[in-house]
């Protein structure tokens, strides 16, 4: 059946399959076409590697801790078997395809797959989803459980994005691709738009107000082109607020709802929820980022605590007013648009006309406790999810890299007892997520956040031998470092010297850390430096 699980699996293997972008859109593309009713909004989503509507705030609430119970129980296996065969994989869902891959497909449909995911969503307390799943594992065919598994874990690791999809829905259905992503954007749902695009209704695609749009990320390098406007770089959290009907909701970078931690950020947005639709970009900021640390994850900060730490919104950009997209506008129109408006904590911005001006203005915005700058091509429209080269980052003099934890270690000393040691990887390119070490830190975060993180690692171990654990892959850092040297000793080829950790990333998806070119680049430079 062209709807069962076990067809959706058997072409998400074929793409994996191949390295030919082509290849793999064509697969999908075949496969896209051979569905009808509610079977291709879900298809398009789960090749997307989610299982709700990125506006939907739904989530399975399923850890891999609730996944590798439930296959150990299904096996017979010890904890130190599905350990040392997880090791042979790094992916959840490969380890579960291996493990039942003499079990036969269940004749399972998509729909009926939709289904239990909104099940598991409704569970109420965790011990629910550890029988649901359990269960539902036992069920499955092999291929089934590998990639049920994989989208439970939000990543399928087939060598396919978001992007490819809507490239596969233009072609199998005739449409113009600028109008699949246009309509992806304003719905935030791929399914819904694979639906418009087999009907031909693209064109009435409307902005859905309340769900996150994908944001517009600076490049770390290039050259601004003059005039250009520029503007401090902020040591917060980049945040988007949505804001209509006497109503305002903040999301991440994550793309998570983060409102209830900030009450305060949305009472001081209150006054413009008069108006019909603004969706604005910006930054929570404290007085520090340690500071701003004791407001993250809180989903009621008290009055005191919102007293001690008090967060503001500093909005930089606008997506839509009068509930309609104004990002292809160029930057400067939008930036009139804000301009125009009340009740909002403005950034402060200058024009530059000369690298003198930017240095200059680097200069200050170090001064006053701001990372660096971010330069903007006045020209430049808001191409959500994309790092482009019309916005320049200029950050602190050190270099940083954005990193995943692989596996922990116990310390020494007073630190004995808690996992301070670090292992780290990054991503071997943007379209391949493979994990390759790069360095270990041990320095750098409080006796607090060791502490914390250390209930986490101990919740996230995979395999454990004495007191080094390998844990799943989804802890970001920032780490700084000397230099970057070739090493042996490592998986991604290279090492850092003397890192240490500047922050957690809790803003920052595994899916964005900085991959295998960017670890090269600084390689580079420091054997240039070093010349």
């Amino acid at each position: 059946m062209p709807d069962s699980l076990q067809r959706w699996a058997e072409t998400a293997e074929a793409v994996r399959a191949t390295t030919k972008r082509l290849e793999k859109s064509a697969f999908v593309e075949r496969y896209l076409t051979s569905l009808d009713g509610p079977s291709l909004a879900i298809a398009a989503r789960f090749f997307s590697g989610i299982v709700f509507a990125r506006h939907d705030a739904r989530t399975t609430q399923v850890g891999g801790s609730i996944v590798w119970e439930a296959l150990g129980s299904i096996t017979g296996h010890a904890a130190d078997q599905l350990g040392a065969r997880y090791l042979a994989h790094g992916d959840l869902g490969d380890l579960a395809g291996e493990l039942l891959a003499d079990r036969p497909p269940s004749g399972t449909t998509l729909v009926t797959v939709d289904a239990r995911f909104a099940q598991l969503a409704a569970a109420k307390g965790t011990n629910a989803r550890r029988a649901l799943i359990r269960e539902w594992l036992a069920t499955l065919g092999g291929q089934e459980a590998r990639f049920v598994v994989k989208l439970l874990g939000g990543e399928l690791r087939i060598g396919l994005k978001e992007a490819q999809v809507e490239e596969a829905l233009a072609r199998a259905f005739g449409r113009p691709l600028a109008d699949i992503r246009r309509a992806n954007l304003l719905r935030g749902d791929i399914g819904e738009v694979a639906q418009m695009a087999r009907d031909g209704t693209l064109t009435h695609a409307a902005l859905k107000l309340f769900h996150p749009v994908g944001f517009m990320l600076a490049a770390a390098h290039g050259t601004p082109v003059f005039p250009c406007a520029i503007e401090n770089k902020y040591d917060g959290i980049r945040a988007q607020a949505h804001l209509a009907d006497g109503r305002v909701v903040l999301f991440s970078r994550t793309l998570d709802d983060i409102t209830h931690g900030y009450p305060d950020v949305v009472a001081g947005l209150s006054p413009l929820t008069s108006t019909t639709g603004l969706v604005l970009d910006g930054e929570l900021v404290a007085g520090s980022f340690l500071a701003l640390q004791q407001r993250l994850g809180r989903k009621a900060p008290s009055e005191a605590l919102m007293r001690a730490v008090p967060v503001t919104f500093t909005v930089f950009d606008i997506l839509a007013q009068d509930a309609a997209l104004v990002i292809d506008e160029p930057y400067s129109e939008r930036r009139r648009r804000l301009e125009s408006l009340s009740s909002i904590h403005l950034a402060p911005v200058e024009r530059a006309e000369t690298l003198d001006d930017i240095e200059a203005a680097f200069a200050r915005a170090r001064q006053t406790g701001h990372e660096g700058l971010v330069m903007k091509e006045l020209s430049s429209p808001y191409t959500p999810g994309r790092r482009g080269k019309t916005w320049i980052k200029l950050k602190r003099a050190e270099d940083t890299l954005d990193v995943v934890v692989t596996a922990v270690e116990r310390g020494h000393g007073r630190r004995r007892d808690v996992l301070s040691d670090y292992t780290f990887a990054v991503r071997k390119s943007e379209s391949d997520p493979t994990l390759l070490d790069v360095g270990k830190a041990y320095n750098g975060l409080t006796d607090a956040e060791i502490l914390a993180l250390t209930k986490t690692f101990e919740s996230l171990t995979i395999t454990k031998h004495g007191g080094y654990h390998v844990v799943r892959p989804e802890i970001v850092l920032e780490v700084t470092f000397d230099i970057v040297q070739p090493s042996k000793r490592h998986a991604a080829g290279y090492a850092l010297r003397f890192p240490r950790i500047v922050r957690v990333r809790d803003d920052k998806p595994v899916s964005e850390i900085d991959t295998l070119d960017r670890v090269r680049a600084l390689a580079s430079n420091d054997s240039g430096d070093a010349e």
